[in-house]
C-alpha cells in the first residue's frame, strides 16, 4: 500500500465500542473493529434466578465494605448467586428506569477493538506509524465516577437515558450519586466525575490528563454558553467542587494528550467530541435552519445549527441549547469559529421493539418491507399510532403522563395496518422535533435535512420521512460522526482531509394537502395519548372522570368549568381547521374538493379518509 496519512477514531458508547481508521485522502475506512454488549437496566433479570438485578445499591455496599477493610475494589463487579452471574439482558429500548453500564466491560472492549484493528492493519501492511492523530467521540451526557488514586470506577456509568437524568441532566445524576451512593461517599475527595471523554483520556494517559471539550461539557448542563466556562454556582448547588470536575480544553491553544496505556502507546489525542456535535460538523451545518438527524433503532437525535451567538434560554418545551462544534481557524487559532446547536430527542423508533415483542415483525428490514407492500394495496389510512412508551417528556410535547395509543382502527385493521401506523409514527415524531428545533432557531428549515444512523439505510423509511416532512433528505454515511471527528483531527494537525462519497437524496412525493391532512390526524392522535397516568403527585388528568365526579357531587365545580373550556377550545380549533381546509380547496379551483390525492403510487392516501 502506498504510504498515506490516516486518522484513528475511537467511538465509545455504553453499549458499543468501535475503532475506525480513516484515510485522509478520500475519507474511506481503512480498517474497523467493533464490539457490542447489553446495557444494565432496572428491568434486567437473571434468566435462571428470575431476580431483578439491583446493581447500584448492591455494588455500593460492596464498595463500602472494601473501603472499610482497606482493599479498594471497584463497584462494578457482577453480582453472583451460587456461581451464576446475574449479568443483564439486552436492554429494551422502551425501559424508563435506571440505565447503567459496567465501566470494566467498556474499557476491556476498548482494548480489544483497538488491538483487533491494529492486527488488521499489520496484516494489510499498514504500520501504526501511518496514524497521525487519534480522535475520540462518545455518547452525550453519560456520567462516569472513578477513584483518582486507584483509577477504578466507583459506580456504573449512568446512561443519558437514565431516569435520574430526567430533571437537570448530568448535574442531577451527580447530585444523586453524592446523596445516595455509598461508594461515592466512601471515596470522598479522591472521587472524580466527568463525561465519557474525560474518563477515556484519563485511562489512556494514566491520569495525566483530566479534561473535557466544550461539546461534551455543554451536555452536562453545567456550562455557561456565553463564556464557555463552568458555571461554578451551578456546580456548588449540586455539591460539586472544581477539583472533582474536569477542566475544559482551551479553544485558543493547540494541545494534545499523549497515550501511554494500551496498544496506541505514543500516539496523541487531538480531538474529543460528543457524537451529535461530530455529526453536525461532518454535515457542514453552520447556519440556522440546517438540521442533522441521527436515527437509530432506539432514538432519534436532532441537532440544529445556530450561528448567531449562544442560543437564548429556551422554554420548558423547547430544545436543549448546546455547543455544536468549534471549527479551527487556520488563519487565527486564537479565534475559532463557534457554532452552537439546539438539541431534541425522540424515542419513537422504539415502537419497532414493541412490534417484535408482539410477534408482528422480525426485524427492521421485515418491518419496512411489510410497510412497502402494504402501502401498495392499502387504499386509505385507517390507524394512527403514538409510541409514547414512558410518556412524551421531551420537546415539543412535554407530557410525562402520556402513554401509547392506537386511534382509528376498524374491523378490517390487521398486521399490515399496525406496521404502517408504527412506521408513520416514527416519521411524524421525527418531523415534530425537527420543526421544534427549526422554530426555536427563528429560521426556516433549509434543504436538505441530513440523516445518518442505522435506520438511514432503510430506503422505504427515508422516503416516507421525506413525504411526511415535505423536505429533501440527504444520506451520505451511516455514521457521519466518525467522518466529523476525523476531519476535526486532521484540521488540528494541519492535514488536508477529503471525503469523496456522494450523498443519496430522497425527494418528497406528497402534496401540501396530503401533509396537512396527515398532520391534523397525527395531532389528534397525540392529544389522545395525554393524561393516562398520574405524574409528580398530580391527579390523573381525565376530563371524563372529572365530569362524572362533578355530576355525582351535584355542584358546578372548577373541574367541570375546565371541562367546558376544553370542549370550547377543541370546537374552535376544529372549526378553524375546517375553514382553512375549505379555503384552500376553494383557491385551488383546478382540484375538486375532497379529491386532492390523484397519485396512486405507494405512500399516498385519499384525503377523504382524513376528514376532521
Amino acid at each position: 500500500m502506498k504510504q498515506t496519512e490516516v486518522i484513528a477514531v475511537l467511538s465509545v458508547e455504553s453499549d458499543e465500542v468501535r475503532f475506525t481508521v480513516v484515510s485522509t485522502r478520500d475519507g474511506s475506512e481503512v480498517v474497523t473493529s467493533a464490539e457490542t454488549f447489553p446495557l444494565i437496566t432496572a428491568q434486567s433479570k437473571d434468566r435462571k434466578g428470575g431476580r431483578n438485578v439491583e446493581s447500584s445499591d448492591q455494588q455500593s455496599v460492596a464498595a463500602v465494605s472494601s473501603c472499610v477493610v482497606g482493599t479498594p475494589t471497584p463497584a462494578t463487579d457482577a453480582v453472583t448467586d451460587g456461581g451464576v452471574s446475574c449479568t443483564a439482558e439486552k436492554e429494551s429500548p422502551m425501559s424508563q428506569g435506571n440505565v447503567e453500564q459496567d465501566p470494566d466491560v467498556v474499557w476491556e472492549a476498548v482494548l480489544r477493538v483497538i488491538g483487533d484493528a491494529l492486527d488488521k492493519m499489520y496484516r494489510d501492511g499498514i504500520p501504526i506509524t501511518y496514524i497521525k492523530s487519534v480522535a475520540i467521540i462518545n455518547e452525550m451526557a453519560t456520567l462516569v465516577a472513578w477513584n483518582a488514586v486507584t483509577g477504578k470506577a466507583v459506580h456504573n456509568f449512568i446512561h443519558w437515558t437514565d431516569v435520574r437524568m430526567t430533571e437537570g441532566g448530568t448535574a442531577a445524576a451527580v447530585k444523586w450519586l453524592l446523596q445516595r451512593s455509598l461508594a461515592v461517599r466512601c471515596t470522598a475527595d479522591d472521587c472524580r466525575f466527568g463525561p465519557l471523554d474525560a474518563w477515556l483520556t484519563w485511562k489512556l494517559t494514566r491520569g495525566h490528563t483530566y479534561q473535557t471539550d466544550v461539546t461534551n461539557a455543554s451536555y452536562t448542563g453545567l456550562l455557561d454558553l456565553a463564556t464557555l466556562r463552568w458555571d461554578f454556582d451551578a456546580m456548588r448547588s449540586h455539591g460539586l467542587t472544581p477539583a472533582a470536575w474536569p477542566t475544559i480544553r482551551r479553544l485558543d491553544k493547540r494541545s494534545a494528550s499523549v497515550i501511554i496505556d494500551g496498544p496506541l502507546y505514543g500516539l496523541s489525542i487531538h480531538v474529543t467530541m460528543a457524537r451529535p456535535s461530530a455529526m453536525l460538523y461532518a454535515q457542514a451545518c453552520y447556519r440556522r435552519g440546517q438540521v442533522a438527524v441521527t436515527l437509530t433503532d432506539r432514538t432519534a437525535v436532532v441537532l440544529g445549527a445556530y450561528d448567531h451567538g449562544p442560543p437564548r434560554l429556551q422554554p420548558t418545551l423547547g430544545p436543549w441549547p448546546v455547543v455544536g462544534y468549534c471549527e479551527p481557524n487556520m488563519a487565527d487559532r486564537k479565534r475559532p469559529k463557534i457554532v452552537y446547536g439546539l438539541l431534541a430527542v425522540s424515542r419513537a423508533s422504539a415502537v419497532v421493539c414493541w412490534l417484535k415483542n408482539m410477534g408482528l415483525t422480525k426485524s427492521w428490514d421485515d418491518c419496512i418491507n411489510t410497510y412497502a407492500l402494504g402501502r401498495s394495496t392499502m387504499t386509505e389510512h385507517q390507524a394512527y399510532m403514538v409510541p409514547a412508551f414512558g410518556g412524551l417528556p421531551s420537546a415539543p410535547y412535554g407530557r410525562s403522563d402520556a402513554r401509547p395509543v392506537v386511534c382509528g382502527i376498524s374491523g378490517n385493521t390487521g398486521r399490515v395496518h399496525l406496521i404502517a401506523a408504527a412506521v408513520d409514527s416514527i416519521c411524524h415524531s421525527v418531523n415534530d422535533i425537527v420543526r421544534c428545533v427549526v422554530a426555536c432557531s427563528s429560521s426556516k428549515r433549509a434543504d436538505p435535512v441530513y440523516v445518518d444512523g442505522q435506520c438511514a439505510e432503510l430506503g422505504g423509511l427515508m422516503q416516507r420521512l421525506a413525504d411526511v416532512s415535505g423536505s429533501r433528505l440527504a444520506v451520505k454515511r451511516l455514521d457521519m460522526a466518525v467522518s466529523g471527528a476525523a476531519r476535526m483531527a486532521a484540521a488540528a494537525i494541519n492535514v488536508d482531509y477529503a471525503d469523496r462519497l456522494e450523498a443519496v437524496d430522497y425527494e418528497p412525493t406528497s402534496t401540501d394537502g396530503q401533509r396537512l391532512a396527515w398532520d391534523g390526524q397525527w395531532a389528534k392522535a397525540v392529544r389522545r395519548s395525554y393524561g393516562w397516568v398520574a405524574v409528580d403527585g398530580r391527579e390523573l388528568d381525565d376530563r371524563y372522570a372529572e365530569a362524572r365526579a362533578d355530576k355525582q357531587a351535584g355542584y358546578f365545580g372548577v373541574s367541570q368549568l375546565a371541562n367546558i373550556l376544553r370542549r370550547v377550545g377543541f370546537w374552535y380549533n376544529r372549526k378553524v381547521y375546517d375553514l382553512l381546509y375549505a379555503l384552500r380547496n376553494y383557491l385551488t379551483h383546478n382540484t375538486p374538493p375532497h379529491a386532492v390525492n390523484t397519485d396512486s403510487s405507494p405512500g399516498t392516501h385519499d384525503t377523504t379518509s382524513c376528514k376532521m
